[in-house]
Order: structure tokens, then C-alpha cells, then sequence
């Protein structure tokens, strides 16, 4: 009895035409949501985050109730990043600029507000936080809170920064995650960009 044996080599390319095809639906979805709420003008509950790192720029935030402490989310490049998260209860922003790279596609997509937004219910984890910063009644507290080795959740528990008011000029944050219980983006513009 003879035996063969076969070798059979499976080579991956991707499929061009249904992948632009998927990717310009997607494109096409976000755009017909964002327009509905360009209509209202109001979102409420709107999270972005799952996307990998993005960049929020502005030229002024003015901010009560403002709480910042340690945590860990998901990221484009890691499980469990370490982050930032900040929460503010009210705050005003202006020359908001919110952006996300596509470097496979050479593409950034922008969306931008020609007015003054309004947020409710901000809460943001951020990688890296740049900007003129300055706090009204400023409070830095660290908690005790048990044995923490191995408990990266509960170490980052450990310190929290308290303020009444916050304002920052010139902001770029590096965000993984956005989310706002009510958001109002005047004059808002959704565009692409090529990567340079």
C-alpha cells in the first residue's frame, strides 16, 4: 500500500472590494447617526471608546465637579492600559476637536463643533493629559484601602483629586474612552483627512 501525502500551503490576502465595502458602511452608519443628532442637537448617553486611542484638542474647558483617579481600560495596543479617569458634572467647552487615526487606511477621521458644547456627565480615560490647568478647592486624598499586591484596580482606588471647578487651556488628551450623559455639539462637522 503506497501513501501520499499532500502539502497544502493556504496563503491570506485580503479581499479589497468587501472590506471598502464594510468600511464605507460603517463610515456611512456614523454618519447618518451623527446627522440625526445634528438635527436634535442633544445626545445623551453617548460612549466612544473601544476604538483604540484617540485625540480630544480644545481651546478652553470650564468644568464643576471634577473628580480624577486612577484606573485601567482597554486600548488599542493593550487589554489593561493605566489611565486617568476624570469626571466632571457640567462643563463648557471651546474649539473642540475630536480625532482618530486610521494609519492602515492613511485616513483621520475629525469631528469638530463650531460652538460652545455643553456636557453633562463627562467621564473620560485618558493615557496622556497636556494643557494649562487650574483647579478651584483642590483636594488630594489617598484612601487607605487594604492589601493591594497583585490588585491594580484597588491600588489605582488608592489616590483621588477633588475639585470644585476645573479650567484647562489648550487641552490634548489622548483618550480611550468618552462618555457623556448629555452632550450638545453646535455647528458639529464629521470630515476625513489623509494621514501626512
Amino acid at each position: 500500500m503506497e501513501m501520499a501525502t499532500k502539502l497544502v500551503i493556504i496563503g491570506g490576502r485580503t479581499a479589497k472590494k468587501p472590506l471598502l465595502a464594510a468600511l464605507l458602511g460603517g463610515f456611512l452608519l456614523l454618519g447618518a447617526l451623527l446627522s440625526i443628532f445634528g438635527l436634535t442637537g442633544v445626545a445623551y448617553a453617548v460612549p466612544l471608546g473601544g476604538v483604540g486611542e484617540f485625540t480630544v484638542q480644545f481651546k478652553t474647558l470650564e468644568g464643576n465637579g471634577f473628580k480624577m483617579y486612577g484606573g485601567m481600560a482597554e486600548s488599542g495596543k493593550a487589554k489593561q492600559t493605566p489611565v486617568f479617569v476624570n469626571e466632571i458634572n457640567k462643563a463648557t467647552i471651546q474649539g473642540l476637536k475630536i480625532s482618530k487615526d486610521f494609519e492602515a487606511l492613511n485616513l483621520r477621521v475629525v469631528i469638530e463643533a463650531g460652538g460652545t458644547v455643553s456636557i453633562d456627565g463627562l467621564v473620560q480615560k485618558a493615557t496622556q493629559i497636556n494643557g494649562n490647568i487650574s483647579f478651584g478647592s483642590l483636594t488630594m486624598k489617598e484612601n487607605y484601602i487594604g492589601d493591594v499586591e497583585g490588585d491594580v484596580q484597588k491600588a489605582a482606588a488608592e489616590f483621588t483629586q477633588n475639585a470644585n471647578t476645573i479650567h484647562i487651556e489648550n487641552g490634548d488628551l489622548k483618550t480611550v474612552y468618552l462618555f457623556q450623559q448629555a452632550v450638545s455639539l453646535p455647528g458639529m462637522k464629521v470630515y476625513f483627512e489623509p494621514l501626512k
